[in-house]
């Protein structure tokens, strides 16, 4: 049978053929309801598509249970029949549950070479891009979009992903452009209105910017959850831009926080935002004990060390230092480990950037600076897009300020602020 993009499914039901499909646009669009496709699989179990893309619903909670959970996906998958599109998808969804991003990212690339309709493939590797490093993976990201624009240019979800390509990549006009149009055939698209206001921030284009995603607000909270609070996090950081911390903070209690607490992306907005509000002069003491309590359970788990950095701060930040001792020993563990990953981020710049986290967090400054003096070039390796790195950036700065390195922290800030127009936070920062 085939889907509703022409590929091949093994498949004897046109019902479960639509649920595939169902998922698929969903997840392009970033759209409430994905979690229909576990039903969809207890409906159809023999179907080999819905297996795998139940196993991908998983691998995107990047905690230890739903990791466990897509494994049953992945096993029930390998007992079917699959024709050889869903064969190498299972191989990179495999990949990408081991934690062997790169092969499984080349695999996904591998896929859309060989079947360029399957734009889910594509939004796969987009989230494995995320996983190493978007702004790091950024020309590579590029490239893939580029090589699918002939067949996909003229959708919308495909031109909110090359928007974002190409924002990573510096080229905000072609960013912009794309993203503009993208809005223009479909409206309600949450990831071109993120590729778009990654722009207008990189630019200091900060009132713009606040103004286009007050206007799309009322649609996002219509959207996925994760969208819902990532998006709204980037309006949070435009009030931040000019120190209006209580329009922040009332973002950060009506989108972010407290909805899905359990949700990892809801806790890296949370943590992130607060972080940055601490770096902008204003403390938040009272709100990281409720944080601390969600993440703990899982300080030990080592996905990406840009989550483990956010996890340890929060941890600090709360007074958990045993759970931030058994946080540590795990990231060490996992940088001392010999597999690729550990090699590729984990050993020459993750635990350095975790541990300084961690002494930002208690409060120790000057440690943090030494700790990621080393590493600062190779930080975008860690995980997570341009404007999320930034707060490494901006927690080195205040680093080297606190240490009493005026110098260096002048000719950082110069550095990280160059070719943007500085806003009310910028010149704060310098300071």
């Amino acid at each position: 049978m085939k889907d509703a993009r022409g590929l091949t499914v093994s498949a004897d039901d046109a019902k479960a053929v639509a649920a595939a499909d169902d998922f698929a646009a969903r997840l392009l669009r970033l759209d409430q309801g994905v979690e229909s496709i576990l039903d969809a699989v207890k409906r159809w179990p023999q179907t080999p598509i819905l297996q795998l893309y139940a196993a991908a619903f998983w691998l995107y909670g990047q905690t230890g249970d739903a990791c466990a959970t897509a494994a049953t996906h992945l096993d029930a998958c390998a007992a079917l029949t699959m024709n050889p599109r869903e064969r190498t998808l299972h191989g990179a969804l495999t990949l990408w549950h081991a934690n062997d991003n790169l092969r499984s990212v080349e695999t996904f690339e591998a896929i859309t070479a060989e079947w360029p309709d399957d734009l889910l493939s594509a939004k796969f590797a987009e989230f494995l891009y995320y996983v190493l490093g978007q702004q790091h993976m950024g020309p590579r990201f590029r490239a893939h979009m580029r090589r699918l624009k002939a067949m996909h240019g003229d959708d919308p979800d495909f031109l909110a992903m090359d928007a974002f390509a190409n924002e990573l990549c510096d080229d905000f006009v072609v960013a912009e452009e794309r993203a503009e149009r993208s809005l223009d055939i479909a409206q309600r698209n949450p990831w071109a209105q993120h590729a778009l206001t990654h722009v207008l921030i990189r630019q200091g284009r900060v009132r713009e910017g606040r103004a286009r995603l007050e206007a799309f607000l009322p649609l996002l909270a219509t959207c996925g959850r994760p969208i819902h609070s990532h998006d709204a996090w980037h309006l949070a950081l435009l009030y931040l831009e000019e120190l209006d911390t209580a329009s922040a903070l009332r973002v950060f209690h009506e989108h972010i926080w407290g909805i899905t607490p359990d949700f990892v992306v809801e806790q890296l907005d949370a943590i992130a935002l607060l972080w940055r509000i601490e770096m902008a002069g204003k403390p938040m003491d009272k709100e990281w004990h409720s944080i601390a309590e969600h993440v703990a359970p899982r300080a030990a788990e080592t996905f990406m060390p840009f989550m483990n950095a956010h996890y340890v701060y929060a941890l600090a930040r709360a007074g958990r230092a045993d759970v931030v001792e058994a946080a540590l020993a795990s990231v060490r563990a996992r940088s001392a480990a010999n597999d690729e990953e550990a090699k590729r981020v984990w050993a020459p710049v993750g635990r350095a950037v975790v541990e300084a986290a961690a002494a930002f967090g208690f409060g120790d400054r000057a440690a943090a600076a030494a700790l990621l003096d080393p590493v600062m070039p190779a930080m975008p390796a860690i995980g997570g897009s341009d404007a999320q790195v930034d707060l490494f950036r901006q927690a080195y700065l205040r680093s080297l300020q606190a240490a009493g390195r005026r110098t260096d922290a002048a000719a950082y800030d110069e550095c990280i602020t160059a070719g943007k127009v500085r806003t009310p936070l910028d010149r704060a920062l310098a300071n």
